[in-house]
């Protein structure tokens, strides 16, 4: 019995698929698609992300087609590699976007296509600083998760919030292990692998990712996780996008309290407040 050296493959991050069996598909929060939930929820209000680095992702159906068209390609090779060949499953160096693009995207998109029921507008930012990173989440995931599981239990509702941001939290921790390296992964074999396949196995198999147009990717992908995942229909848009108008109004009328209050105490504390009090009195009298 004759056997062929052991081929030894890689994949990315496994994203939302481009086209099979549905555009959008995708079945989990995992990596990139729970912090675009995530975010358009309003629940992820900061990450830990460098911006210029570029995201190694791709499409599922395509990493899925990929592994299918190894074994076969493998198969039919006249002559067997003397070394064992790397394969890795990503997308062509001039496709990789890099996360802040991905991040941009994603917000604009995010309040094209909102989410039901967001806990708060979706409007959180990406950092390199741990210091502020941690400050963001304390205020604005802990802090809220705490207070709303803790009104749910006055009013005799099940608490979820502090289970939901602790899951976020493990999943961010493992994401940002992507996000603050930079990685180089070559697919010079699963390119060439391409152009080896006869044109039929391309219709069948696609794995070019030079067809996917990244804008219409993204917008399949939220599109995706709002009805695959969070079971959100279409149909409910227009509700979801009265309801974000509401958040965002919301959310500038406390921003624009907390940010009063703050002048208000500082000024107290610095006397500002009975300077211009006994101005006044000098003026009148």
């Amino acid at each position: 019995m004759c056997t062929s050296p052991p081929r030894k493959t890689t994949t990315n991050n496994v994203t939302p698929a481009a086209a099979e069996p549905l555009p959008g598909w995708v079945d989990n929060m995992n990596g990139p698609t729970g912090v675009l939930i995530g975010a358009g929820k309003g629940v992820i209000r900061s990450m830990i992300c460098n911006g210029e680095l570029r995201s190694e992702v791709i499409p599922v159906d395509i990493a899925i087609n990929g592994l299918i068209l190894l074994p076969y390609h493998n198969s039919r090779l006249k002559q067997k590699p003397q070394q064992i060949p790397v394969y890795n499953l990503t997308v062509d160096d001039a496709k990789k976007r890099s996360w802040k693009w991905i991040m941009d995207v994603g917000r604009d998109l995010g309040l094209k296509y909102p989410f039901d029921v967001g806990l708060w507008y979706p409007d959180g930012n990406m950092t390199t600083s741990k210091f502020y990173h941690t400050i963001c989440t304390i205020l604005f995931m802990w802090l809220p998760a705490y207070i709303i599981d803790f009104l749910l239990a006055i009013f005799g509702q099940r608490r979820f919030m502090v289970r939901v941001q602790t899951k976020i939290s493990v999943g961010l921790e493992v994401l940002q292990f992507f996000t603050t390296r930079n990685w180089d992964f070559k697919s010079t074999h699963f390119e060439q692998i391409y152009k080896e396949i006869s044109e039929e196995d391309r219709k069948i198999f696609k794995i070019n990712t030079n067809d996917v147009d990244d804008y219409e990717y993204m917008k399949i992908s939220i599109l995706g996780g709002r009805q695959y995942v969070m079971k959100e229909p279409l149909t409910s848009l227009p509700k979801a996008r009265i309801q974000l108008r509401f958040m965002y109004v919301l959310d500038r009328i406390s921003k624009g309290l907390i940010l009063g209050g703050f002048i208000y105490w500082a000024s107290m504390r610095l006397g500002l407040i009975d300077l211009v009090r006994h101005g006044i009195e000098a003026v009148k009298h």
